[in-house]
């Protein structure tokens, strides 16, 4: 007998593609891959076989091989199918659906079990077109090909994020635990998630509810040495099968995190512990081609704010920029002062899930969010427990969703209803004018989008139009309480295809046209925003920012030992809102940076390449590099706040049954980020007395080794890694406190996952 043995892999983003079907018809024989796309079956030795591979979203595929050895490995690369619009069966698990000629990168159950521990925005981070805006070493907010903050859409199990995520301190408050899948949409996605995702899409999925008799669960715990912290996740989930047809599912999980300072490679960052205790629960109820979800999670952080960053004067403000380490810097501690911030956010979403399969599906889904911030920054006469800025968002929304079944064999489409109500006020009792006003605003929109797919290329078109509407109540310059209205209508539109030439290469391209409405806080910021410590002024003044992008994607695999994918997008962005730096201010809480909402016709272009190279079997060159470039039309000048190039390759070597282990994976990498050369005048000469320093390019290894052992009906994954290896002294330019310290340093972390 022969063994033999592989994995399933998609071809575009090489993902471990579960539970395929490999099956060898003369022998009426197969085997199931499980989830990280591994299989194992024995065949007779010295003949030829036919091997189908197939699974649901993937086209199938068929070679022959020749049993002539006594252990036979080989790797399948299966194509996604092009109608992915069309209807699926309600027991099977219905992804969230990304338009056929826009550009994803996927993060799967593999990729996500080694960035357990890591924030979501320092998860997605790892994809080429994808950077992290820090605000400390305890903040990541995520930026795709160069937008960020109201121009990305978060979307957490199929509903629309709705937290202050207006500023770039405020990072998306999520359990990463929860996901199972997380996709990164970097063309413009308004036409299904809105105004907000002008920019791209964040999907968050969870692992599909399906009947099983068995109860399933998982345990996972990460410590990590640099803050000297601990993460613990719990998971457990069944079923009530009622008969054949008829089941009620559920699972339920809660994670906690606590972490003290963390340190650079010279110094410690005094006050920048977390804590975080998290929980959801999940149920569903599926009978025939009925499916009603419901789904709560509760999500609550608490994060210190470097305590360097908040400066008395204006004289020690400009000392502060070149002392190191900073001012304030004590011994570690897991004690959390002000400034800091609490953020509590609950979830509730109800779905429900109509299978009509001769003309195709309804989905309504039905959401309440409520969104609690308070942010505690140093004050004097015994008011430190009492919060500068506290903020109790609420919001409600419903979405419609109608899925045709193919008209003419070939056009698929979906159709969709959204609508928002947001109310947003301030909590009596900060003893502060509010940095953001008591508002309340509504949504209406609706969108239509079309895919004509025949067997190598495909076409689509897709419309949106959303009305909103802001209400604003605050108090003017001479405390009189005024009721400014604000009305906008937004457009978006894409076109775009995608062509196979071979089963070796394919193109998409797609053009979009999408508009934005100022923020609220881009029109009504007026004054201290503490966790950033800088001041920031709104502009009750600015227009719609409208955006036309034109994105292309080629992906280019000659054998299976060399793969390329390059995307290469440029945009223009009508009315482009940006933060220009200006003079510090002094102030009764010291002296900070000033900032003020601006706008200017801005041009954003890039390339990101994605690489890989087999040197032999499991032994694998990874290589991706991010360029961007920024330009501010209207003043001639290089766009603020643009992420400097970079390139990281990684080493990585897999080993298949070795030391009683099924599989070892190592990995080394390096990133090199360079210099920010084209950082603006407005950035570097804002001051009158200093200039702030941009920072030099840097270069950072890390290291990871994960394994996995099968146990009697369970498996257990470890994994050990260490970030900046070298231990280097840097400082990024994405970082909004840079001006006060460095990054972190070297970090050691422990990863274990038990599943059963």
């Amino acid at each position: 007998m022969v063994s033999f043995s592989g994995q399933v892999l998609s071809e575009e983003e090489h993902q471990p593609v579960s539970f395929a079907s490999v099956y060898l018809p003369a022998l009426e024989n197969g085997v199931q891959t499980d989830e990280n796309g591994y299989f194992s079956i024995n065949i007779p030795c010295h003949g030829k076989y036919e091997v189908v591979v197939s699974q649901v979203e993937y086209q199938s595929s068929s070679v022959f091989i020749n049993a002539e050895i006594k252990k036979l490995e080989k790797n399948f690369y299966l194509k996604a199918k092009d109608n992915v619009l069309s209807a699926v069966s309600v027991h099977s698990h219905k992804r969230e659906e990304v338009l056929l000629s826009n550009v994803e990168n996927i993060l799967s159950i593999r990729d996500l079990r080694k960035l357990k521990g890591k924030s979501l925005s320092e998860s997605v981070s790892t994809l080429p077109g994808v950077y992290n805006i820090k605000t400390g070493p305890g903040i990541n907010k995520p930026m795709i090909q160069g937008l960020y903050g109201s121009r990305i859409q978060v979307v957490n199990n199929e509903v629309a994020q709705m937290g202050q995520q207006w500023g770039v301190d405020h990072a998306p408050e999520i359990d990463p635990f929860v996901a199972s899948r997380i996709t990164i949409v970097k063309g413009a996605a308004s036409i299904k998630y809105g105004p907000r995702a002008l920019g791209g899409a964040l999907l968050l999925e969870p692992e599909p509810l399906l009947p099983d008799s068995a109860l399933h669960g998982s345990l996972d715990l990460v410590g990590f040495t640099n803050g000297r912290g601990g993460i613990g996740s719990a998971m457990l989930s069944g079923s009530f099968i009622l008969n054949e047809e008829e089941s009620i599912n559920w699972r339920v999980q809660s994670s906690a995190k606590k972490s003290g300072d963390h340190q650079t490679a010279n110094y410690n960052l005094t006050n920048t512990g977390s804590e975080e205790l998290n929980f959801s629960v999940a149920t569903n109820y599926l009978k025939d081609d009925l499916q009603a979800d419901l789904f709560y999670s509760r999500f609550s952080t608490e994060i210190g704010i470097l305590r360097g960053a908040h400066i008395g004067n204006v004289d020690n403000f400009f000392e502060a920029l070149d002392k190191r380490p900073p001012f304030f810097t004590e011994n570690f501690s897991y004690e959390i002062n002000n400034p800091k911030q609490q953020v509590v956010h609950q979830l509730l979403k109800a779905k429900v899930h109509l299978d009509r399969s001769d003309y195709g599906d309804f989905d309504f889904i039905y959401a309440y969010q409520q969104n609690a911030r308070k942010e505690f920054d140093i004050r004097r006469g015994g008011r430190s427990e009492q919060a500068s800025v506290d903020l109790q968002l609420d919001s409600h929304v419903a979405k419609l969703l109608f899925h045709h079944e193919p008209i003419w064999t070939h056009l698929s489409g979906e159709i969709g209803l959204d609508y928002e109500y947001q109310n947003n006020k301030n909590v009596p009792g900060t003893g502060t004018t509010p940095l953001i006003p008591n508002y309340s605003s509504f949504q209406a929109g609706a969108f239509l989008n079309e895919a004509w797919a025949e067997d190598n290329w495909s076409l689509e078109a897709g419309l949106r139009f959303d009305a909103i509407a802001i209400d604003v109540m605050k108090f003017n310059a001479d405390d009189e309480l005024i009721n400014p209205k604000h009305q906008y209508n937004m457009f978006a539109g894409i076109l775009g295809g995608n062509y196979n030439f071979s089963d070796n290469l394919n193109y998409k391209s797609n053009i979009s046209w999408s508009q934005r409405p100022p923020s609220i806080n881009e029109l009504y910021s007026q004054g201290l925003h503490h966790s950033v410590a800088a001041i920031e002024e709104g502009d009750d003044q600015l227009l719609p920012e409208t955006s036309l992008k034109w994105l292309h994607s080629v992906q280019f695999n000659p054998n299976e030992k060399l793969r390329l994918k390059v995307d290469a997008y440029a945009s223009r962005i009508q009315n482009y809102i940006y933060l220009q730096p200006g003079e510090p201010r002094l102030t009764i809480r010291g002296a900070f940076p000033v900032y003020r909402y601006q706008q200017t016709l801005a041009d954003i272009m890039g390339t990101d390449i994605i690489g890989s190279y087999e040197f032999f079997h499991h032994f694998t060159l990874n290589s991706k590099a991010s360029i961007i470039r920024g330009n501010d039309i209207s003043n001639e000048l290089p766009l603020i706040f643009m992420p400097a190039d970079r390139w990281e390759n990684t080493l990585n070597w897999r080993i298949s049954d070795k030391w009683g282990f099924e599989e070892l994976d190592f990995s080394l990498s390096g990133l090199k980020v360079f210099e920010q050369h084209r950082a603006p005048i407005t950035e570097t000469e804002a001051y009158e007395r200093e200039t702030v320093p941009v920072p030099e390019g840097y270069f950072i290894t890390n290291f990871s080794l994960d394994t996995t052992k099968k146990l009697e009906n369970a498996q257990l994954n470890i994994g050990f890694s260490i970030y900046n290896v070298l231990n280097t002294n840097y400082t990024d330019y994405l970082n909004r406190l840079r001006f006060y310290a460095a990054e972190t340093g070297r970090n050691f972390e422990l990863r274990i996952n038990y599943i059963f």
